[in-house]
């Protein structure tokens, strides 16, 4: 068995201080990205629409070069398609029809319960849906548009959703190029999903 020494208990305790120390300056760069984030939105003038259809192009829409960010997908509550007169009905009416098990994919994100109930008054013309971070975002938005139900990975599989064919949907991105992406964008995306209530989730 080995023997313990004082300078090995030394030792251990400055490693403990020191995570102690780290983590307490985490959580202060957590809550300043908090409070930052809410300086910065997404830029709907370079947002990308279009219409869900079977003869979708997605990876021609979407034809860009690789980034790491965070992405936000809308839906247009004035598509044609969409059941309703005033928006708050649309709305429920939309999340009635995702949550319907006939139209749900396998793997596919849901309805949030808790979100759609802060949508009792929003009449506002572009609905939060889904925000999302990847290392590389377009290619992240496409699965979620044209992932196969049978296909594990957890997306939204738009293509697969026929009811949903007509309705027009927006997607815009905040491109954040840092070496530190797995300990930062998380924190972004958290706090980006505290202020738009996206309807579709995991979380």
């Amino acid at each position: 068995m080995k023997k313990i020494t004082s300078d090995n208990l030394e030792c251990e305790n400055n490693i403990i201080d020191f995570i102690s120390s780290f983590d307490l300056k985490i959580s202060s760069f957590v809550n300043e990205i908090s409070n930052k984030i809410k300086e910065i939105s997404f830029d709907q003038e370079q947002a990308i629409t279009f219409v869900l259809t079977n003869d979708l192009d997605s990876k021609s829409v979407f034809n860009n070069p690789k980034k790491q960010g965070i992405y936000l997908f809308e839906l247009n509550l004035e598509s044609a398609n969409l059941t309703g007169t005033k928006r708050e009905t649309k709305i429920k009416n939309f999340a009635e029809d995702w949550s319907n098990k006939k139209n749900n994919p396998l793997f596919s994100s849901g309805v949030i319960k808790k979100r759609l109930e802060l949508r009792a008054n929003f009449n506002e013309q572009w609905l939060p849906l889904y925000v999302g971070k990847n290392k590389d975002v377009y290619k992240r938005i496409i699965e979620h548009i044209d992932l196969s139900s049978i296909k594990s990975t957890y997306a939204m599989k738009l293509k697969e959703r026929t009811n949903l064919h007509g309705l027009e949907f927006r997607v815009s991105i905040i491109e954040i190029d840092v070496n530190n992406y797995d300990f930062i964008v998380p924190h972004i995306e958290r706090s980006l999903r505290d202020i738009y209530h996206p309807l579709i989730g995991k979380q």
